[in-house]
């Protein structure tokens, strides 16, 4: 093989990474972002809206303002203006490539809402389907909002609270979301009232945004997994090899050793105990189980954490 051939091989090498990390640092988060906000219109547009439910946050105050005056324009023009407000935060306060995201994601989710063509999904009557879109559009707003977290940007309103918060509170984001739907529920249920004047209308709309809004928290809170933590124990006769992993995984994040005898061998080994989040579970315990040695782990999900569990705050 020539200098000039292994050159030439060597170039186009480096060509490939240079598309490579090019679709994964912009291409790839800008399609995600897309992607997510498609499905969170298609949620508002054909299963939120004729459902009649409120939604969290300021898009609940959005919604039940243009179920008010019957105006689906009127909903466009006010979530844009609470969403570009929120993003406003989210700049100074979450983080700039967050942000973007959520920007891509957010005008993604107007422009759809505008020129998506009207189709009815379902019969919204409770004697009918109203059931299934407010479940199907739990569901699907869910997944959009999910999608759009694992790609570390968001569908706009409380979750971009709900990022805030969560790194300060360490809670779910999902539980965020139902505290900001409460709210909005306040809000949506008074209007209601006023316009229909019938308390049983008013009770059935309650119902079905409960419905709604849990089971949206919940399908978040099950795909989206960076504010769920567990507690994961690793009895190792290999402390050095495990340690060094989690170094190489986790490098600010503090993990405790205890030595202790075997009940039943008498051999000494050693029980590292760290916290993670369920999303760095999994990678964790694939690489543990790639290392030579007797490992024995175990792992339970936890909640109340107090104070921080990295370097950064011992410093």
């Amino acid at each position: 093989m020539t200098k000039q051939s292994t050159f030439a091989e060597k170039n186009q090498k480096t060509e490939a990474r240079k598309l490579k990390k090019g679709y994964d640092n912009f291409l790839k988060p800008t399609l995600i972002s897309l992607l997510a906000g498609l499905i969170y219109a298609v949620s508002i547009k054909y299963f939120i809206m004729p459902s009649g439910v409120i939604m969290t946050g300021s898009e609940g105050i959005a919604i039940s303002t243009a179920y008010y005056f019957e105006s689906n324009w009127l909903f466009i023009l006010l979530y844009s203006i609470f969403q570009f407000l929120l993003l406003a935060f989210s700049f100074f306060k979450v983080g700039k490539i967050f942000s973007l995201k959520t920007f891509i994601t957010l005008s993604a989710v107007i422009t759809l809402l505008i020129f998506l063509p009207s189709v009815k999904v379902a019969s919204p009557e409770p004697e009918n389907e109203r059931i299934v879109l407010v479940l199907f559009g739990a569901i699907i707003s869910g997944l959009g909002k999910a999608l759009s977290l694992i790609n570390r940007g968001s569908t706009g309103d409380e979750d971009i609270i709900s990022v805030y918060f969560s790194e300060k509170l360490r809670k779910p984001v999902g539980k965020i979301s139902i505290i900001a739907g409460s709210v909005s529920m306040i809000y949506g249920l008074v209007l209601n009232y006023l316009k229909y004047s019938d308390i049983t209308v008013t009770a059935n709309t309650f119902i079905y945004t409960v419905i709604f809004i849990f089971v949206g928290a919940a399908t978040v809170n099950t795909i989206y997994k960076r504010y769920r933590f567990s507690n994961l124990t690793i009895n190792t006769d290999n402390p050095w090899a495990v340690s060094q992993i989690i170094n190489e995984i986790l490098p600010e994040r503090t993990f405790t050793k205890t030595v202790g005898i075997g009940g039943y061998l008498k051999k000494r080994r050693t029980m590292i105990n760290l916290i993670v989040t369920q999303e760095e579970l999994p990678i964790i315990i694939n690489e543990i189980n790639q290392i030579e040695g007797n490992n024995f782990l175990y792992h339970y999900e936890i909640d109340g954490i107090k104070g921080r569990f990295t370097f950064d705050a011992i410093k």
